[in-house]
């Protein structure tokens, strides 16, 4: 708990006070809150991430803390530890100068402009350049719990899945909604430079988009 409290002091401040409790509190209480364990009523997992992975927290003033990171989906949240094989995992405030960088994207909250209308919440960062940007949104499929058909069989628990929505700005653009296919980022653009890079490039992950947009930089 000492290693948290030093956390709390490096990113946040003063004045904060530890409480055993699954609520957020945003902005509004310089609070962390320790994380409990997620109930066991549904199947599947309401984080991103298969498990804890190392990263970084950065503020604005340029000071980091390495720390092991989850993003919860339900609730909203990037979940903390500082040991992995700690049991109590953590959450600062919900803050837009705090960031969270883990290997190849980092979570930070804002508000963006989609085709959509104005979304806020995390966001992951896969690419930021000067004529566009690459962000995802991790969303969550919930499916209701499912009571027996028959005596023969058991009722289904509710079953969680989080998968992230990707979406791309181009030269200072609102955010489109994308698939990480060809024919959907041909869409974007409309030189020739990019039609023969589509022609070259196959695209198949986040890690393909980010060196397509490099490419559409240059």
């Amino acid at each position: 708990m000492k290693k948290i409290a030093l956390l709390i002091l490096l990113f946040v401040g003063g004045g904060l006070m530890a409480q055993n409790t699954v609520a957020f509190a945003s902005a509004r209480g310089m609070r962390i809150f320790t994380k409990e364990k997620e109930p066991d009523t549904f199947t599947g997992t309401p984080y991103f991430e298969k498990d804890f992975v190392l990263g970084t927290i950065h503020d604005e003033q340029g000071r980091s803390q390495p720390a092991f990171l989850r993003y919860n989906a339900v609730e909203d949240v990037v979940v903390v530890k500082l040991d992995k094989l700690e049991k109590d995992s953590y959450m600062l405030p919900k803050l837009s100068k705090i960031s969270y960088e883990l290997p190849g994207y980092t979570y930070y909250i804002d508000q963006i402009d989609t085709e959509d209308g104005i979304k806020e919440s995390y966001f992951a960062s896969y690419f930021k350049g000067n004529k566009s940007q690459f962000i995802g949104i991790p969303k969550v499929d919930i499916i209701n719990p499912q009571k027996a058909a028959t005596g023969y069989e058991k009722d289904k628990p509710a079953h969680i899945d989080v998968e992230m929505e990707y979406y791309i700005s181009i030269d200072g653009g609102k955010f489109k909604e994308t698939r990480l296919k060809e024919k959907d980022l041909e869409d974007f653009f409309k030189s020739d430079k990019m039609e023969e890079y589509f022609d070259e490039h196959k695209i198949k992950d986040e890690k393909d988009v980010v060196e397509m947009l490099k490419f559409y930089e240059s």
